[in-house]
């Protein structure tokens, strides 16, 4: 406990299911949270928390990461609330679903506005406030999708595999000024107790018969065949997935900078 005493993290994409987890172990950590998303109904999932931490603790700020204006607002809003920006992470993301030849360009577009280039205009955000206190934490929230043999949407693959890359070029630049930058590829997690909301900007259109291995309801071959190798254990549960974002986020890992930690249940085995 307290490993995060009195640190501010901002979590872009806050009100999802891995930020909403997140917020509680970060606050039990110690840390003060501002979630940030785009629409007031992602917060309902954190109202309890926010309730018994207080406004002292935890705040929310309507903002998305497609507009720069609007992530220099989310950082200005954390350091007049608390003081500095000691941890950015950037959760917000887009899947997009279909067929290399079916997906649409709009889908793969605002994939890469979402979670590639939405990080980068968070990062530039956060920058300036923890290039001055010379310390700070950026964790990019990528995906086993964009890491290895997964069968899902090229929008996904490709924008998650894009935001890796960007980690490493950040945790170049930035490594000089105190600041470590990693990136945290999950496989399948175990959402099941939040329900889904549609993703802004999602486009209906036709799928393919059978649907897209990887994508819910999904009904052709068996082309993944098992979620984990570990006995017992198909999926990640979210505190696990938090555990592990708060050793990111903390001192303990102040050598570590530029990797991408997987967590997948030995599906992907990367040296």
């Amino acid at each position: 406990m307290n490993r995060l005493k009195d640190k501010v993290a901002v979590f872009i994409g806050g009100g999802s299911s891995v930020g909403s987890v997140a917020c509680q172990t970060f606050l039990e950590e110690g840390a003060n949270v501002v979630l940030v998303d785009i629409d007031e109904k992602y917060f309902a999932r954190t109202a309890g928390l926010r309730e018994q931490y207080g406004e002292e603790r935890v705040a929310a700020f309507i903002g998305a990461c497609t507009e720069q204006a609007e992530m220099d607002a989310a950082m200005k809003f954390a350091v007049e609330k608390f003081g500095r920006v000691d941890i950015l992470l950037n959760i917000a993301g887009f899947h997009g679903a279909g067929w290399v030849d079916e997906i649409l360009p709009e889908q793969w577009d605002r994939a890469m506005d979402v979670t590639c280039t939405g990080s980068y205009r968070a990062i530039l955000s956060a920058m300036p406030y923890m290039k001055a206190q010379k310390s700070g934490h950026i964790i990019n929230f990528t995906s086993l999708g964009g890491r290895g043999n997964r069968m899902v949407a090229i929008s996904y693959a490709g924008s998650k595999a894009a935001c890796t890359a960007l980690t490493r070029a950040f945790a170049m630049e930035l490594a000089p000024y105190g600041i470590n930058v990693t990136a945290y590829a999950p496989g399948t997690l175990n959402t099941k107790q939040f329900e889904r909301i549609a993703e802004k900007g999602s486009i209906p259109h036709k799928m393919p018969p059978g649907g897209v291995p990887g994508m819910p309801g999904y009904k052709g071959p068996d082309l993944y065949n098992g979620q984990s190798v570990i006995r017992d254990r198909l999926v990640a549960n979210l505190d696990e997935v938090a555990a592990a974002l708060v050793y990111l986020a903390s001192d303990e890992s102040k050598f570590l900078t530029g990797d991408c930690l997987d967590m997948n249940g030995g599906i992907l085995m990367a040296t």
